[in-house]
């Protein structure tokens, strides 16, 4: 895993700022962290994020929010054939009639199609708040490993779209 750019800045900022807040997020990540250590890299999930929001997330903040919620990203096997999970982010309710139609054009060679797992993220600001660093990175890990974490945000901030 790449070194945490991201949280160690709005760790350090939070640390100064609100100490109480720097202990839960530090704690939080920890967590996820120590649960997924088990899992080697190789044997994590290959995943594809889609940002469809009409204002982009940093595509490394994305990329590191993923990387922690136990994605594997590795640039040199991101093939269709490869890509287990395949998660769009865009908040806008009518996104779902368009989402087949998609699909069907640009992603039915994917790996995750084939296997019915194609997931939309509805949370409004997805990746773009460092205050909400901590939710966002428990919503990719109840998508991304699923067996191991459920913090109740499926059907709220995110759900799983069915073929």
């Amino acid at each position: 895993m790449n070194h945490l750019k991201h949280y160690s800045a709005i760790a350090g900022e939070l640390q100064q700022a609100d100490p109480e807040k720097f202990e839960l997020l530090e704690e939080e990540i920890n967590i996820i962290l120590h649960k997924l250590k088990f899992i080697s890299i190789e044997n994590r999930p290959m995943v594809e994020i889609i940002d469809l929001s009409e204002q982009k997330a940093d595509p490394t903040y994305i990329e590191e929010l993923s990387e922690i919620a136990g994605a594997q990203n590795n640039p040199l096997v991101k093939e269709p054939e490869n890509t287990e999970i395949l998660v769009f982010i865009n908040e806008n309710p009518s996104f779902l009639s368009s989402l087949p139609e998609l699909l069907e054009k640009h992603y039915s060679d994917f790996k995750a199609v084939k296997n019915n797992n194609v997931f939309i993220i509805q949370k409004a600001g997805f990746a773009k708040h460092a205050e909400d660093f901590l939710l966002d990175t428990e919503i990719f890990a109840e998508i991304i490993q699923s067996k191991y974490f459920v913090y109740g945000h499926e059907g709220y901030h995110w759900i799983k779209f069915d073929l």
